[in-house]
């Protein structure tokens, strides 16, 4: 692990993994990348449980290195969900440089609180949570929704509204206590390729720096999953539904 993107979701993280990409980091971990790793799912909900106080599944059992090696290790930078552990992954790689990116407080809230929350605890979501994903073995939902809360320290979509001001805050300042200056880069989109490339020490690329659209492609990323979910589930109830059917045409001539 070489860099560690510590912005929180909605900050530009899409970007910012674009940009890592270009400069020559190799795999750098965004969900929405490695989305169909049915593994990292798994593992980013047991890393919530070890993390998060305010989670009914906390095991109080922080991970080790070697812990976050089975999700992190064989990527050179990471973004997106990594930010919800900046603190214990500035520590687990403590070689690693760290940056912070910014976005305006209100337009952040705003990105999280009116499409990803009312996504993530949406009619749709709490369906698949409840009836899909266990059948086909998926445990993105439920992994989302425990980095969210663990990140406002809530148990309920409601209360973390109420808490983002804080929390957004807090992120900010743990990630400085944490980290020396001098390996560290607080950066706000649209300052281009300069700072980060002066901090990493890249040639700056001969190509804009990436901008990309986060909420619209995770929105198609994840109505793509829930349907490839649906379709798989359905094919796993299909049999059952073909001899029920032919239990009941069955039944019916017996019947008659």
């Amino acid at each position: 692990m070489k860099v560690l993107s510590l912005g929180l979701p909605r900050t530009g993280s899409t970007s910012m993994a674009e940009a890592l990409t270009i400069l020559g980091y190799k795999d750098v971990h965004h969900t929405s990348k490695y989305i169909n790793r049915l593994n990292d799912w798994v593992l980013l909900s047991a890393a919530a449980d070890a993390t998060f106080p305010c989670l009914p599944t906390y095991t109080g059992q922080p991970w080790t290195r070697e812990d976050w090696d089975q999700l992190y290790g064989s990527h050179e930078a990471c973004t997106d969900a990594a930010s919800m552990f900046g603190p214990e992954l500035i520590a687990a790689y403590p070689d690693a440089k760290v940056i912070l990116v910014h976005r305006d407080f209100d337009k952040w809230h705003k990105s999280v609180f009116g499409s990803l929350v009312p996504t993530v605890w949406g009619p749709m979501s709490n369906f698949s949570l409840k009836y899909i994903e266990p059948l086909v073995g998926f445990h993105g939902g439920t992994a989302t929704r425990k980095l969210l809360l663990g990140l406002f320290d809530s148990s309920t979509p409601e209360e973390a509204e109420q808490r983002s001001r804080e929390a957004y805050d807090r992120h900010a300042r743990r990630i400085r206590e944490a980290v020396p200056k001098e390996m560290m880069l607080e950066y706000r989109m649209g300052q281009s390729w300069g700072p980060l490339c002066e901090f990493l020490g890249k040639d700056v690329p001969d190509q804009d720096f990436p901008w990309l659209n986060e909420a619209a492609m995770l929105g198609k990323i994840a109505m793509d999953i829930t349907i490839s979910n649906a379709t798989k589930a359905l094919m796993i109830l299909l049999p059952w539904m073909v001899a029920a059917g032919a239990v009941a045409a069955g039944t019916w001539y017996w019947l008659r």
